[in-house]
Parts: structure tokens; C-alpha cells; sequence
């Protein structure tokens, strides 16, 4: 699975970037493995097991990971050994005997040993298996709430498709006090009634077969008094095989506290919920026919013997994803439902099918992709002068309409001028609430976004998909981590908003959150169709056909730099191929020291770890940092640090080497400018030459303490993390310190 969504258009296409982009590991291509060496120090845990929540006769497997040569596992239920368990993954088929026991693992060699924190597992009876469509010839169902709804909860309510998946779904509110429906367009939607009454809703849809139809429904809300409660946000809609996030918010009576929470599925095929936060149940959408409703109840217990739940449905669209084959487009990857902002937008009719669809094939005998006549790139439309907002919005795809609607504030802003202009590379831009990792694909000429770059309300915020980036433990095996950020003023720009609290943002702060994430992704668009030879683009073709030449004959910027200014380290090309692919990491990496990885990596002329994964990512990464100084003047960090584990501060971490803008290094300027001559032409490229000499980090000090450079006078102060809510904040920025382009995926 791995391979098949890191691929890059396909096996055939790309080998050759992915041979140029690896190189030989340290141990040599092809070359015996070599020999751990005797570990020097004990087992650290850098990944625990997580708790599950599963029905009885699921098999549910536990896994850990640690540097340090492991040689020994013993994993125990509720502090006992269990025989038998004595590998790095422990499976069981579960019975009800196993609910609320905690399962944990001692590792060990010839040093040490480290103990796991303790995995929680839940256990309940087969959730029921209740057919959506009991009567035959019904083209829809709808479902409502089975439990009496309060006032000041969470509510939702479902209609799918009997025959095959509704093409279309607008929802309306027609009865009761006005509420906001943010999933209007999807078969799920979700609410928040503030006051007792009536809520009344009309769902007009087009069925599978194209007849339209109309369903109403009536939800009757209650007034209660109830000081505990849990609201499970949020009921949604998703294709089989999407992944899916729920997520429990307690309220509380003054004095009382959380003691657990726990979750039980209740209808459906049964699935493996991942509970590692008990707050948030995630787990990926079984395969159905047709659409079927999965229920699941969420259980809040508090200290003072309070006891609260609340129910969500989620409806799981049977919705065909692409078969594994090569030809097809997005086989190996989910492909979510989406549709186009503007419905009057000049393309959108043909938006979605042209850049989002599962049946799309670029080659063999069910080609499909669109010519540039029917969805041309932007430059096409705009002769390669800086579109207009509108221009733009209408090549925009999205999985809700606020998304459409922050993206376009976003675009609109003054300092966004270089993001129009590049935007001319593409053919259009998707934005969903279950994008990630974002990227850029060749195939369709489109960037791909994660919607989480975009909420400014924690409405907003609800209905955007939680599950990790997949690549977010790719380094377990490793001794060391990568970390990076961008600093404007001694100051870390990602500012963190707990998952626990309704927050929210400013069309600003976008600027920090996103502005680099398109510099990155519009990179590849630039490198893939360089703005010199958009002018000779064949609108009978694909926009494959128009890239696939040139891709072919090495003739992109990309394969400029890696031909006249390469990457030399066949070490960290090996190394980022485990990073960011997923490669298991060999006896010799696994022994790498912090300062070793330092010293490969400073000795060559790389921005970041990630310029090792392919040319078409180092190309990107160059483009990306400068443009982020360029345009806003912040700068990005890039360190290598001791390894970071579930007890790792940022106070803690110590820096082994590190940067502040190294794009300025003399070794490293001369391949920036390479990439701002080819992907941003109207960028005076001379400013390149006078980009401020990169800053040295403190080695020995903390990653915290080296925000602040140059060394102030005298001491640094190190702010110790005082209550819950500082380190809660500390431990996210090390998690998007080490997420290598959080959202930011591959040039596909």
C-alpha cells in the first residue's frame, strides 16, 4: 500500500526518477546486509502500541518500534507476560474477556530495557447488520437519530443510495430555529440545535441512474438540563475504504473531571477503531453495498461518577475506487466525494471528472483524462499574465463550500500576488476534507489540498478527517530526527490550536499556515510545465501527453539541477528513502548518530532532508524556501536532533546541527536560483544572490532554545512547560517538526 501511494504517475513512468532519487545506501545497492553491531545503549521506545476498540472475533494486532537494537520483546495483558509474545507485533482474536484490558511491551538487549505505556483495548458484541433498503425498487433511505435529542448536542442524519451511490445531494432546512449545515452537499449532514423544537430538512438528490428525488426529514430536539454530557462530532459521509475521524467533546459539571472515554460500534460491519486519543475514534470505511449506515456510541465517565453518551452515524458511500492497475489514474489511492465551487463556474461541468474521479485512466483502452481543449491549464485562459481571483475559483474543487470560501480570501490577498501567477501551472486545484498528504499530479496537471490548511472556525474544523499522515512513523527505526520549521522573528509561525478546544483562525494567520504549502505544490507545477513552454502547449492532448515528452527525456528544471548541481550523498538519498517511503532501515542506519547525519547532511548542498527523496522534490524544496523569505520574510529551520519520544520536550531535544536559512549557504544559492529561473521567471533571480548568510544553531542546546538566533547576550532562558496546555503545545510542534511537509505530499 505504501508504494502504491507513493508511486509517482506509475511504475513504468517513474522508475527512472526514483533510481536517480535513492542511489546506493551506505551499505551498498545490492550488497550483503550487514551486521548490527552490539547495541551501546538501551532500547528507547520511539513509537507504543495504541488502544483499539473492536467487536468480538476481530483479530487486532499491537506494535511497537525502538531504536537502541532491540533484541528481545515480552509483551504483557494488565502487567502479566503473555506467552508466546515475543515479537515486535502481538495480535489476538478478541472475546469479551479482553474488554478494558491493557496490553504493554518491555524491550530489551544486552543494555537495557524500556517499558511501554499501556494500550487500552475495548471489546463489545457484533454491532447489528440492519439493510439500509428493506424494500425493493427504493432509490434512498434516510436515518435518523435513535435517541431522543437534547438540546446543545451534536445531531445529525443521513440519505444514501439503494441502487448505487447519489450522483448529487443538496440539503435544506425548511422547519425549526436556523442552524448552519456545513455538509450541505454531502448525504450526511450534522448540527447543532441550541433550543427545543422541531428541525426540519429536505434533501433533494440525483440517484445513481440520474433520476432526481426529493426526501424530507424531522428531527425532534429536547430541552435538558443535563450539566454532563459528551457531543460526538461529527456524522458525515464517506466513500468504503476512506479513512474516518470522530471526535468526543465532554462538558462537564463545575469540579468534575474526565475519567475515561470509550467507544462501541453499534451498526454496520464491524472495524478496528484506532483509540490511541481516546477523544477521537478513527477507523477506515468498510466496504459496502450498497450505501450503508455505521453507528457508533461514545461513553464519557467522570470522576464524581458521571455517566454521559452520545451516538453518530456515519454513512458509507459503496462507491467504486480505482481498480489496481497502473492505467488507472488514482489506483492506490481514495478518492473522496468532491464537486466545483462555482456551479456556474466556466469548467464546472467537467471539473470534477476531468481531475477527481476514481474511473479515470490515463493510458490503455479506456483512456479518459481530459484534453487541454476541454479543461485547459490556467496559463491557457490567461496568456500567462496573473489570473484574476475569479479566473481561478472557477478551476476550484471542493469537498465542502467553506473551503471554496477561505481559499478564495486567501487568494485574494495583496501578498498573494506570486501564488496567482503560479497557479497559471495548473489545470485546477482540489481541496477536501480527506486530501492528505497534499500534492501536485501530472497527470491531471492539478495540485491536490488538505483542508486542514484552510479552517477558521472550529465548525469548520469538525468536519475535516483527523487520521495521521501515513508517513508519520516512517523514522521509528532511526537514532536520530529531522526536524524543521519557519521562524519570522524569532518566532515558530505555526501557532498551535488544541484539538480540545473550539479555536479559531484569521485569513492572516493562513498566510502562515498555507502560503508555504503552495509554494511547494505549485513548485512542481512549474517544474512539470515550466511557464517557457506553456505557450506551446497542444490543446487536442492531455495534459499528461503535453508534460510526458519532456518528463521522458529528462528535459524538466528538475533534471537540469540534479545534471549540472547534484546531491552527492549517497547516504542521505538511502536515509530519505526510510524517512519518506518507508523503506525499513538497515543495520547500519540504525546505528547513525545524531552528529553523524549532521555531518553528511551539512557537508552537501541539500535545504532539507526531503531535497533526497526525489529531483523533483529537492527542486520544489529550494523553490519553497526562498520564495517563503522572498515574499514574507521568514525563514526556515532544518536540524538534526537527538531522537524524539513520546517523553521529548522541545526544551528537552538537543540540536546536533542546525540552520536558519540555509538556502542562502554559497553551496546551496546557486541551485535555488536554478529553480526561481525556471518556475518563477518574473522573480528577479539576482535577489538570490544577496539572501542573508544562513544562521548556525547552538549544537548541545535545545531545539527551543535555538529559536532565538543569533545567541542573545548573556543565557539563554529556556521557558519551562508549566501547565498541561504549554505542553500539549510543545508536544504538537515537535509532531509538525518532524511531519516532513505536513500536507505536502509527492510531484505525482
Amino acid at each position: 500500500m505504501v508504494s502504491s501511494r507513493l508511486r509517482r504517475v506509475s511504475a513504468l513512468l517513474f522508475t527512472a526518477s526514483l533510481v536517480s532519487a535513492c542511489g546506493s545506501g551506505s551499505s551498498g545497492g545490492g550488497a550483503a546486509p550487514v551486521p548490527a553491531p552490539p547495541a551501546t545503549t538501551a532500547p528507547v521506545i520511539s513509537l507504543g502500541p495504541a488502544g483499539h476498540a473492536a467487536a468480538v472475533g476481530a483479530s487486532v494486532s499491537f506494535s511497537v518500534s525502538a531504536t537502541g537494537s532491540p533484541t528481545r520483546y515480552q509483551w504483557r495483558r494488565n502487567g502479566v507476560d503473555v506467552a508466546g509474545a515475543t515479537a515486535p507485533t502481538y495480535a489476538r482474536v478478541v472475546d469479551l474477556t479482553d474488554d478494558g484490558t491493557r496490553f504493554s511491551v518491555v524491550v530489551g538487549n544486552s543494555v537495557g530495557e524500556a517499558l511501554s505505556t499501556d494500550a487500552l483495548l475495548t471489546v463489545y458484541p457484533v454491532p447489528q447488520l440492519v439493510p439500509s433498503c428493506q424494500s425493493p425498487g427504493t432509490i434512498w433511505f434516510t436515518m435518523l437519530p435513535t435517541n431522543p435529542v437534547n438540546a446543545g448536542v451534536q445531531v445529525g442524519t443521513t440519505i444514501g443510495g439503494c441502487q448505487g451511490p447519489l450522483r448529487s445531494v443538496q440539503w435544506t432546512q425548511t422547519a425549526g430555529a436556523a442552524v448552519a449545515l456545513l455538509s450541505d452537499k454531502s448525504g450526511a449532514i450534522s448540527f447543532l440545535p441550541l433550543a427545543a423544537g422541531t428541525y426540519s430538512f429536505r434533501a433533494d438528490v440525483v440517484d445513481t441512474n440520474g433520476a432526481a428525488a426529493s426526501a424530507t426529514v424531522d428531527i425532534p430536539v429536547v430541552a435538558s438540563a443535563d450539566s454532563t454530557r459528551v457531543d460526538v462530532r461529527n456524522d458525515q459521509a464517506v466513500r468504503q475504504g476512506g479513512n474516518v475521524s470522530l471526535r468526543a467533546w465532554p462538558t462537564l459539571a463545575p469540579g468534575d473531571a474526565v475519567q475515561s472515554v470509550t467507544w462501541k460500534q453499534t451498526l454496520g460491519p464491524p472495524v478496528i477503531v484506532d483509540t490511541s486519543d481516546p477523544l477521537r475514534a478513527l477507523f477506515t470505511a468498510p466496504m459496502v453495498a450498497p450505501d450503508t449506515i455505521v453507528g457508533f456510541t461514545a461513553t464519557l465517565r467522570t470522576t464524581q461518577g458521571n455517566v454521559a453518551t452520545d451516538e453518530a452515524f456515519v454513512l458509507v458511500e459503496s462507491q467504486a475506487q480505482a481498480p489496481n492497475a497502473s492505467e488507472y489514474v488514482f489506483s492506490g489511492d481514495h478518492v473522496s466525494r468532491v464537486y466545483a465551487y462555482k456551479p456556474a463556474g466556466q469548467y464546472a461541468a467537467v471539473l470534477q471528472r476531468c481531475v477527481y474521479d476514481p474511473q479515470l485512466q490515463w493510458a490503455g483502452g479506456g483512456k479518459n483524462t481530459c484534453p487541454l481543449v476541454t479543461l485547459p491549464f490556467l496559463a491557457q485562459d490567461t496568456g500567462g499574465n496573473e489570473p484574476t481571483v475569479a479566473q481561478i475559483m472557477d478551476r476550484v474543487v471542493v469537498s465542502h463550500d467553506w473551503i471554496g470560501a477561505a481559499f478564495e480570501q486567501f487568494i485574494s490577498r495583496s501578498d498573494m500576488t506570486d501564488v496567482r501567477r503560479l497557479l497559471n501551472g495548473v489545470t485546477a486545484v482540489v481541496i477536501g476534507a480527506h486530501v492528505r498528504p497534499s500534492f501536485y499530479f501530472g497527470l491531471t496537471g492539478a495540485i491536490y489540498l488538505d483542508a486542514d490548511n484552510f479552517w477558521l472556525t472550529p465548525e469548520q474544523r469538525d468536519v475535516i478527517d483527523e487520521t495521521p499522515d501515513f508517513r508519520s512513523d516512517f523514522d521509528r527505526d532511526l537514532g536520530y530526527s529531522g526536524v524543521w520549521r519557519y521562524a519570522l522573528n524569532n518566532n515558530n509561525i505555526f501557532q498551535f490550536f488544541p484539538p480540545t478546544s473550539r479555536s479559531t483562525r484569521t485569513v492572516d494567520y493562513l498566510v502562515f499556515e498555507s502560503a508555504w504549502l503552495h509554494y511547494h505544490e505549485l513548485g512542481h507545477a512549474g517544474d512539470f510545465l515550466p511557464p517557457a513552454v506553456r505557450g506551446s502547449l497542444n490543446p487536442t492532448l492531455t495534459a499528461w501527453d503535453n508534460i510526458g515528452p519532456r518528463y521522458s527525456a529528462s528535459q524538466l528544471p528538475s533534471d537540469a539541477l540534479a545534471q549540472q548541481l547534484p546531491l552527492t550523498s549517497t547516504i542521505m538519498r538511502a536515509l530519505a528513502q526510510v524517512e519518506f517511503f518507508g523503506v525499513t532501515a538497515d543495520a547500519t542506519q540504525r546505528t547513525y548518530t545524531p552528529q553523524q547525519v549532521g555531518d553528511f547532511f551539512r557537508a552537501d548542498r541539500a535545504s532539507d532532508e526531503y531535497n533526497y527523496t526525489t529531483v523533483r522534490e529537492d527542486i520544489a524544496m529550494l523553490f519553497e524556501e526562498f520564495m517563503m523569505y522572498h515574499r514574507h520574510g521568514i525563514r526556515r529551520d532544518v536540524a538534526i536532533t537527538d531522537k524524539i519520544t513520546p517523553a521529548t520536550t522541545g526544551n528537552t531535544l538537543i540540536v546536533r546541527w542546525g540552520q536558519r536559512g540555509r538556502s542562502g549557504a554559497a553551496a546551496v544559492a546557486p541551485r535555488v536560483k536554478l529553480a526561481v529561473q525556471n518556475i518563477a521567471p518574473w522573480v528577479d533571480p539576482n535577489l538570490v544572490d544577496v539572501l542573508p548568510a544562513p544562521l548556525d544553531m547552538r549544537a548541545g542546546e535545545s531545539w527551543n532554545a535555538n529559536l532565538i538566533l543569533p545567541a542573545p547576550p548573556g543565557t539563554v532562558s529556556v521557558q519551562s512547560l508549566a501547565t498541561p496546555a504549554a505542553r500539549a503545545a510543545d508536544v504538537w510542534r515537535l509532531e509538525r517538526a518532524v511531519r516532513r511537509q505536513r500536507g505536502a505530499g509527492a510531484a505525482r
